[in-house]
């Protein structure tokens, strides 16, 4: 599309770059400014907040993606009244410092997520919630160690399995709707003029204006809530390297749901009531792999139910967990 553009409209392209200047920035990471509250785990560093009493059982927070950070997950600060409760942007994403890749994987993610139980268990079983990419992390990391997960609630994770995959028809790729192009092409030039000697600041940039319209049916009437509102700044190399390590053949090939049959523990799915893709009919199936497990609607949200409905998203979480500790 762009060869084209350029070839048929030579003029186009100097006049885009011009009318797209502007002042555009992405936030600096933890490599950029220290003073910004991290934690250093087996030789990579995090950003991460930690909120509530250490000595209350931790909630991990594990955010979507891959490349995308918990901004938008903060909500979920309001049951630090009864729960450490854990977030940490993944490595190479959100304002965790770049740079520190080589390589993802969803096994290495894995790895980091079980670095950050260790670190905060407190030689205690731990609650997990994930979202998106985030619960099948959760999924993931439940069927390797059942044993150090108290209960997990799992929103929205796009699918556990490779069938599953095909079953959501999820695009990975550009949408060629002339509307997608334009703004990919508006994103694109903007990124031009992204300044700094920050790794990725440009690509950072540019996923983040275009990578959430890629599967607008994931929200209500199509309409993406602002990034701002999401997310701090994405990992484009974060994102590139673990999906691209996922791909056989062109194909995504994932299995995150062997040995959680072993887990016994209950774990709640949300599901967002207009998610058309991956939503309540989607998550119903990925349920039915846990010996424990429910599925809850969020009536009138999109896929970013814990930032489009807060008190909703938050107060299934925090009765799903009460009832959990009140079970016999």
């Amino acid at each position: 599309f762009y060869i084209y553009a350029f070839i048929a409209y030579p003029g186009l392209f100097p006049t885009l770059y011009i009318i797209a200047k502007g002042d555009y920035t992405v936030p600096a990471t933890v490599a950029d400014d220290p003073s910004i509250t991290h934690i250093a785990i087996n030789g990579a560093v995090f950003h991460s907040e930690q909120f509530g009493d250490p000595k209350n059982p931790a909630l991990i927070v594990i955010h979507g993606g891959p490349g995308w950070d918990y901004r938008g997950l903060l909500s979920l600060k309001a049951l630090s009244d009864e729960y450490f409760v854990v977030f940490y942007d993944q490595r190479g994403t959100g304002l965790s410092p770049r740079g520190e890749t080589g390589g993802l994987t969803l096994e290495s993610t894995l790895q980091d997520l079980d670095s950050i139980v260790d670190r905060f268990s407190n030689n205690r079983k731990v609650f997990l919630v994930g979202h998106s990419w985030g619960g099948m992390l959760a999924s993931g990391y439940i069927g390797r160690h059942p044993e150090k997960v108290e209960a997990a609630v799992l929103a929205e994770p796009w699918f556990l399995t490779t069938e599953l995959a095909r079953d959501a028809h999820s695009r990975f790729g550009p949408r060629w709707e002339a509307s997608f192009l334009w703004r990919a092409s508006k994103a694109w030039f903007q990124s031009f003029h992204v300044r700094g000697v920050r790794v990725d600041a440009a690509s950072d940039w540019f996923m983040g204006r275009i990578v959430p319209y890629v599967n607008t049916e994931y929200y209500c009437n199509g309409v993406v809530p602002k990034a701002g509102a999401l997310h701090w700044r994405p990992g484009s190399t974060a994102m590139n390297e673990i999906l691209f390590a996922a791909l056989k053949d062109g194909k995504i090939e994932i299995d995150l749901v062997e040995g959680v049959d072993r887990f016994k523990g209950p774990v709640l799915f949300l599901a967002s009531s207009c998610n058309t893709l991956i939503g309540e009919e989607h998550q119903k199936k990925q349920a039915r792999f846990f010996p424990n497990a429910t599925v809850k609607l969020i009536e009138g949200s999109g896929h970013s139910m814990f930032a489009e409905k807060p008190e909703e998203s938050v107060g299934a979480v925090r009765e799903f967990l009460k009832a959990k500790q009140t079970a016999p």
